[in-house]
């Protein structure tokens, strides 16, 4: 008792000694520092109590101090436990170089078993947020955040432990101080650092503590307004999750979840809080959720969810054009639509196979249908066949809906989507002039690359003369054969063998073959004024005849051939006909020939 009095004395002289760097107040403060190591625990507790007032003075002793304080938060006594935590408040008060240390070690006391002793801690905790918040909230959260390296199983056991805690205490304990005082203002040193930290703790965590991070911390700053940066950032970092999460290739339950985790809660910032912009959420969905092969990863609950999201975040854009167009302008707005338009029959295949007839799922099919039929009337957009056919599909069950379900609205919007364009499919197996099926109209015209269409000759016009009276005809005259070529032979068929019947394509080309007469036929034809000229050139009488009306109907249509004409020749002769002498076969073949009177051929100038 005597000891504990003057030890009394010495602080209290020591205490009103002027001289901070005197000799007095240096023997009260080693004092001190000796007696926080006995077995006393009342003059542990008075040691607590008086060393933050000769601390700030000896540099040379602050190692000391402070480590005696620390063993005092480390007594068997819960007494001297308690006046240990709270003389780390007093030393970081007097000196503020020790609140980072102060603060980590107090983060570590949350983990004490005694409820009393960690109400003083949490109270410590709070003192230096307002000693220092920036560096304070940098150390709760560099316990948030996981370590790169690999530890053992036990430390991450503690590790994950303290994590709950600091989240619990900055959710229950610290969140007033937090968000009314030090991130109040907008821009701050303190919010950036709160915010950075807790942004990279997200990208290293799992699922379980994401949440409350987001919904319970971060959402609550005055930073995260409509459409501000900061929600972008953290709308940037949900969407890498869920992209990381989709690339693995892998479809057991844990990584679905994971995928949905990260989907639900990046919806929830940008469509239920609107901290975000949706575009940037619409544009995700569009680009890597829309997909069939991504969609069938999940289970049809899940993807009768997935299709609702598609449909909030369509809205929500639609909304965000008309009402800050800052943020969504028309021109985005309308490209959104039509990547959602483009991958609608993957979502209405799902709708579809879920057999799920809710009102969430009629609600989802009809937004769905009006973002269709509202691209078709302000774009002039056709819808696709596979499109169409995706929505007939639900023709009739939405005939079999109540009234309580839109059902009138949505027969509307399937037969105004489907009727034009199953008409059009079925217009479109006709083939047309070329052969080809009719292209649908928002598809560019299909290039001619066959041959023009032969036109038929007209057998009403008289066929016209040139300048020395002969026939002019638009096919060539037919080649003679060489002196020395050898006729090939022919194959004669006896009476009881049926002659072979040659397939012709059927062509206009082979039409305008029938009904354009044969070489022989019009060598035959008797024309008027060539008949004179060629008895005059023969030496012939010269006198003009008149072929009878009635011999042209004895002539065949298709003309003769040369066995035919040769032998209807020598059966005029034999009859004595009155009919005109025509000249002969022979006669004929020299003059196309060119054979002079003599018996000599004419050379022909030019090809051969």
């Amino acid at each position: 008792m005597d000891d504990q009095e003057s030890i009394q004395r010495l602080v209290e002289n020591a205490e009103r000694e002027r001289n901070r760097g005197g000799g007095l107040r240096r023997d009260a403060l080693t004092k001190l520092i000796e007696i926080a190591h006995s077995s006393d625990s009342q003059l542990k507790c008075y040691a607590a109590n008086h060393i933050r007032y000769f601390f700030n003075d000896f540099p040379d002793l602050e190692e000391d101090a402070i480590n005696v304080v620390y063993d005092l938060c480390e007594d068997q006594d819960s007494r001297v436990r308690i006046e240990g935590y709270r003389a780390i408040s007093s030393v970081s008060s007097v000196q503020h170089k020790w609140v980072k240390r102060n603060s980590d070690v107090l983060v570590q006391l949350l983990q004490s078993d005694e409820p009393e002793e960690v109400v003083v801690v949490k109270t410590a905790l709070c003192d230096h947020l307002d000693m220092d918040p920036g560096v304070t909230l940098g150390v709760l959260c560099d316990q948030i955040i996981p370590p790169e390296d690999p530890i053992d199983e036990e430390e991450q056991h503690i590790r994950d432990r303290l994590r709950s805690l600091v989240i619990a205490f900055l959710k229950v304990d610290a969140a007033e101080a937090i968000i009314q005082k030090h991130t109040k203002t907008p821009g701050t040193d303190t919010e950036k650092v709160f915010v950075g930290q807790l942004l990279t703790a997200i990208k290293r965590l799992e699922t379980r503590d994401v949440e409350v991070i987001i919904k319970d911390l971060l959402l609550t700053m005055p930073c995260y307004t409509p459409g501000s940066a900061r929600g972008m950032d953290l709308l940037h970092v949900l969407l890498d999750k869920a992209r990381s999460s989709l690339n693995v290739k892998s479809n057991d339950l844990g990584s679905i979840k994971t995928i949905d985790f990260y989907i639900s809660l990046a919806h929830f910032v940008a469509i239920e809080k609107r901290v975000a912009s949706p575009v940037l959420l619409l544009r995700f969905y569009s680009t890597a959720l829309m997909r069939k092969p991504v969609l069938q990863r999940f289970s049809p609950e899940e993807q009768l969810v997935l299709a609702g999201r598609v449909v909030e975040a369509l809205q929500a854009c639609e909304e965000e054009s008309r009402v800050r167009p800052q943020i969504c302008t028309h021109e985005q707005f309308s490209l959104l639509r039509r990547q959602v338009v483009d991958g609608a029959p993957n979502l209405l295949e799902a709708l579809y196979d879920t057999k799920i007839e809710s009102s969430t799922m009629w609600d989802t099919l009809g937004s769905l249908l009006l973002a269709c039929k509202h691209r078709k009337e302000r774009e002039n957009w056709v819808v696709p066949f596979n499109l169409a056919t995706s929505i007939s599909r639900f023709q009739a069950q939405a005939q079999q809906l109540g009234s309580g379900n839109n059902s009138d609205e949505i027969q509307v919007l399937i037969r105004s989507l489907t009727e034009p364009s199953m008409s059009q499919a079925s217009s479109s197996t006709t083939i047309d002039g070329d052969g080809l099926p009719e292209r649908p109209a928002h598809l560019p015209a299909r290039p001619q690359t066959g041959r023009p269409l032969l036109k038929r000759p007209d057998m009403s016009r008289p066929s016209h003369t040139n300048a020395s009276g002969t026939v002019s005809n638009s096919r060539p005259a037919m080649q003679t054969r060489d002196s020395g070529s050898v006729a090939p032979r022919k194959r004669s068929f006896s009476s009881g063998e049926t002659v072979p019947q040659i397939k012709r394509a059927k062509t206009e080309l082979t039409e305008e073959r029938q009904l354009t007469p044969s070489l022989l036929s019009r060598m035959t034809m008797p024309i008027p004024g060539d008949t004179e000229k060629t008895l005059r050139r023969r030496g012939g009488a010269g006198k003009k005849r008149v072929e009878d009306s009635s011999e042209l109907d004895k002539h065949p249509m298709g003309g003769y051939s040369i066995k035919g004409a040769a032998a209807h020749a020598e059966r005029g002769e034999e009859s004595g006909d009155p009919a005109p002498r025509m000249s002969s076969l022979l006669d004929r073949l020299n003059k196309s020939e060119g054979v002079d009177g003599g018996g000599n051929r004419k050379r022909h100038r030019g090809k051969a």
